[in-house]
């Protein structure tokens, strides 16, 4: 006859004798510190007074207790999944019902081959949620945040898939051939327009093996920026796996990443994938190793410039669909240079310190005049555009002495510089726009100056901003092998210009100093020779490509009006006979307003 569990542990050490427990511990926990009598039902907790009261009761065990119930809770295991493991090897040929202990009542379940079967639970689950407890934790220091004062105040990863989530290879979406090639595109031609996430040892295998979220994202923006046919798959895949970080309190810094890029460069889930990419940076800690700049530990630098790329991609959010950026400005971030002086800074730290400069510029504009286009503060407060105009051309003077610029397509270079400036003017300016349609007519080409208020000056240099973003593209010959590859706020941008372009050609308006000199219906002619010639865009839902849909419509409907192709041709129709050409407007948001079109000093991206 086998040994109990018991007898077999009192064997171990020697000790075949039963000890004699002369006093048992028959009250719980509560009522011994009380020292009042305890009444337990068949000596079960809890007892009376704890039921009443709803307390949690518990009686101690001596240590012997303890390890003899371990022994026999551990033999009781171990023949259950020894008669559990029969069972599953009887089942292989024929179903049959699984008994299992004390069980609640058979439910319903199927195998394999699609035969009905019924499979008893445990009252308890195999995992067992552990029960929530708050702790107060007396010991915190009162200058600390309101949730030191308690401990234990955690749940856990609530409705995340249990297991390893696979990257788009492992569950058979791509091929590892292609899966190398999207690779290779993303770090050798959209990481630089980011400052460098990837190091310079990063592969395809040390990636995967780090954060399958980062694989799949890397593969899906270059699927989008190649117009490859996997991308409406990886796409899926991608926000599936985004969904299961939703919930999760488990991390890493390639997850915030990830959802940056994906943010940056996938405009139809950019506004889900950035809030909460600011939301895991916060959980990370990422701002707290601001204050210690400059570093001389590489966890802080990695902390620091990880935020900082979280920073930029909450600010290219905010400003095209006109959003309160989630991330502030708070003090610690007044002085983003002193991050250049840390001891792993890199070339690639100038341009996102430049960046980060200029995005903290747009942000006091931000501030300064709100979200509401029918309000035309602007126009009251010129004195505050010339101060900011003024802020934004001591950026642009100051950061070209600092960065070396190269011709290279890949590189941060002179022309995405130029670009990234013209777009925070052109943003700057259109706030005087805002207001009712009547204090908002645009300049129109050709036409003579009578005034010469500050709101007629204005608004030429938005326009002259627009058009500077324009010939950043169309008078470079290399256009095509980089344009395609910028994230989506670029894109956004050209829209934008786009339209204020389109706006000055057909409208009438005050005044203009010889805006017809310019040339503009000629530049939007040859911007839509150039962004039909991008060889990347090739996806339908390109923004690029939608612009130059539009922009081509818009001019062959001039020209058929006109009778020619010449730079008269736009301003030769009504503006309410482009409206339904204009479809890329529509496109970066689902919730414009009626007439958007028509809404001077709207976001970019409404």
């Amino acid at each position: 006859m086998p040994q109990s569990a018991a007898m077999n542990l009192r064997n171990s050490f020697g000790d075949r004798k039963i000890p004699d427990i002369s006093r048992k511990i028959t009250a719980c926990v509560l009522c011994r510190k009380l020292k009042i009598k305890c009444h337990m039902n068949d000596n079960n907790p809890p007892c009376n007074r704890c039921k009443v009261r709803g307390l949690a009761c518990s009686v101690n065990k001596s240590l012997q207790m303890l390890l003899e119930n371990d022994a026999s809770w551990k033999e009781q295991t171990e023949d259950r999944i020894s008669r559990l493991e029969q069972s599953i090897k009887q089942n292989t040929t024929q179903p049959s019902r699984i008994a299992w202990g004390n069980a609640l009542p058979a439910r319903p379940f199927s195998f394999n081959n699609g035969e009905t079967d019924t499979l008893t639970i445990l009252p308890n689950s195999l995992h067992p949620e552990p029960p929530a407890t708050v702790t107060l934790n007396l010991s915190c220091s009162l200058g600390a945040f309101p949730a030191s004062s308690m401990i234990n105040l955690t749940v856990g990863d609530i409705g995340a898939t249990s297991g390893r989530n696979p990257d788009p290879v492992s569950c058979g979406i791509i091929s590892q051939e292609i899966a190398g090639v999207l690779f290779v595109f993303y770090k050798q031609n959209l990481d630089p327009c980011i400052h460098n996430t990837l190091s310079d040892n990063d592969s395809l295998s040390t990636v995967r093996a780090r954060s399958p979220l980062f694989t799949t994202a890397i593969c899906t923006v270059s699927a989008f920026c190649t117009g490859s046919e996997n991308y409406s798959t990886l796409l899926k895949h991608f926000t599936t796996q985004v969904s299961g970080k939703v919930f999760s309190s488990n991390h890493t810094f390639d997850d915030v990443r990830a959802l940056c890029i994906g943010a940056l460069w996938l405009n139809e889930v950019s506004t889900a994938l950035n809030s909460l990419a600011v939301r895991i940076s916060t959980e990370l800690d990422l701002h707290r190793c601001i204050t210690k700049m400059p570093h001389t530990k590489r966890a802080c630098y990695d902390r620091t410039r990880l935020y900082w790329l979280v920073y930029l991609c909450d600010h290219h959010c905010s400003l095209i669909h006109g959003r309160p950026p989630l991330t502030r400005d708070f003090h610690s971030l007044r002085r983003p240079r002193d991050f250049l002086q840390s001891y792993f800074t890199n070339s690639s730290d100038l341009s996102l310190i430049s960046q980060v400069e200029l995005w903290s510029i747009s942000s006091r504009v931000f501030d300064m005049f709100g979200a509401d286009i029918e309000c035309s503060a602007a126009s009251r407060r010129s004195d505050k555009l010339a101060q900011l105009s003024a802020t934004y051309d001591g950026w642009l003077e100051e950061w070209i002495a600092m960065l070396s610029f190269t011709d290279a397509p890949a590189a941060f270079s002179r022309r995405v510089f130029d670009i990234y400036f013209h777009s925070a003017k052109l943003y700057l300016f259109s706030h005087i726009f805002r207001g009712s349609s009547q204090d908002t007519k645009l300049p129109k080409a050709g036409a003579e100056c009578g005034s010469d208020t500050d709101t007629d000056e204005y608004a030429h240099r938005a326009v002259r901003s627009a058009l500077a973003i324009i010939k950043c593209i169309v008078d470079d010959n290399e256009s095509s092998s980089w344009l395609g590859k910028l994230p989506t706020y670029i894109g956004t941008m050209v829209a934008f210009a786009c339209v204020c372009l389109v706006k000055v050609s057909v409208q009438q308006g005050p005044c203009g100093h010889d805006l017809q000199d310019e040339g503009i219906p000629s530049y939007l002619q040859r911007l839509v020779q150039v962004l039909l010639s991008l060889p990347v865009v090739n996806y339908p839902t390109h923004p690029l490509l939608s612009i130059a849909r539009s922009l081509e419509t818009a001019t062959a409907a001039a020209g058929g009006v006109n009778g020619v192709n010449g730079q008269d041709s736009l301003a030769s129709i009504d503006m309410r006979d482009l409206d339904l050409d204009l479809g890329f407007f529509d496109m970066f948001t689902s919730d414009a307003p009626n007439g958007c079109p028509d809404s001077h000093g709207a976001f970019p991206g409404i």
